[in-house]
């Protein structure tokens, strides 16, 4: 782990924060990708970057809030919901805050939900890993501690108090040695997303598919690897947060996402597969004549 990177640059030397490095290599990537990928689907260049202006601002504010809503604890000190600071947010918020700027700006520029829904796949993806190896390199967004092969240690300075009151309540108020393993959520998610992603852009790419398929099918993985990995990390967040609110929101958005693929799929497959039948009967049909 490296919260600081020592570079130097032309002799000179510049001490880079890893997290705020990755965290703008990651808005730059999600940034280029989405613009290449829109212009593919034919919006303008002054179209998608209003889209992602708007977009930016609806994840930060919806990351900053649902954090707000869930983690109060976390506002206790300096921190305010609306401060610039790069810390304090919540993803499952930002993404809401985004899809509803891409559900509003799809009517202002009437184009189809599900064909935007789609370009973002790849660019959601890519930011999300490159952020996640900042949060890695920065030690935060670490998971408990354990004594399991998995465990990687973080720097002392770096590893959340939280983790002490989580996962070692019998010690009380004592002091105790937090140099000890944690389990590296950060790159269990950032492997997991990337897994997730290659099935999704195959069926992105062969354009055989509705609309919204490719969407769908990475939205279900995700949320289900975020659901699986929910239980490594240490939160700060209330108990009720961890197991009710947040198993609950992956649960209907896991269901919801199964119920409108199958939704999709049964219509485009039926008709495809009919399709084929008439096709075969007129085959069959020249060759007996």
């Amino acid at each position: 782990m490296c919260p600081v990177l020592h570079l130097r640059l032309f002799g000179a030397p510049i001490d880079l924060h890893a997290y705020s490095l990755f965290a703008a290599l990651a808005a730059a990537a999600g940034a280029v990708s989405a613009l290449v990928i829109l212009r593919r689907e034919r919006l303008g260049y002054l179209r998608s970057l209003l889209l992602l202006a708007a977009m930016a601002t609806g994840f930060f504010l919806g990351a900053r809030l649902w954090n707000w809503a869930v983690n109060p604890g976390n506002y206790a000190g300096g921190l305010t919901p609306f401060s610039f600071r790069l810390a304090g947010f919540s993803l499952y918020g930002g993404i809401a805050g985004a899809f509803a700027a891409l559900f509003a700006m799809s009517f202002v520029f009437r184009r189809g939900l599900w064909p935007l829904l789609d370009t973002f796949v790849l660019p959601t993806a890519a930011a999300f890993a490159l952020a996640r190896v900042g949060c890695f390199l920065n030690g935060c967004c670490g998971g408990r501690l354990t004594q399991g092969w998995l465990g990687v240690r973080f720097p002392h300075e770096s590893v959340e108090p939280v983790l002490t009151i989580q996962t070692l309540p019998f010690f009380g108020n004592v002091d105790v040695d937090l140099d000890l393993p944690q389990y590296p959520t950060q790159l269990m998610e950032l492997v997991l997303a990337l897994l997730g992603l290659a099935p999704a852009l195959w069926l992105y790419f062969r354009g055989k598919v509705p609309a919204g398929v490719p969407f769908l099918v990475y939205g279900i993985w995700f949320t289900a690897m975020r659901w699986g990995v929910l239980y490594f990390r240490a939160l700060t967040y209330p108990e009720y947060v961890v197991h009710i609110i947040y198993p609950l929101i992956y649960a209907v958005l896991i269901v919801c996402g199964i119920v409108l693929l199958i939704q999709k799929l049964c219509p485009f497959y039926t008709s495809t597969i009919y399709k084929a039948s008439q096709v075969q009967k007129l085959n069959n049909n020249n060759q007996s004549q």
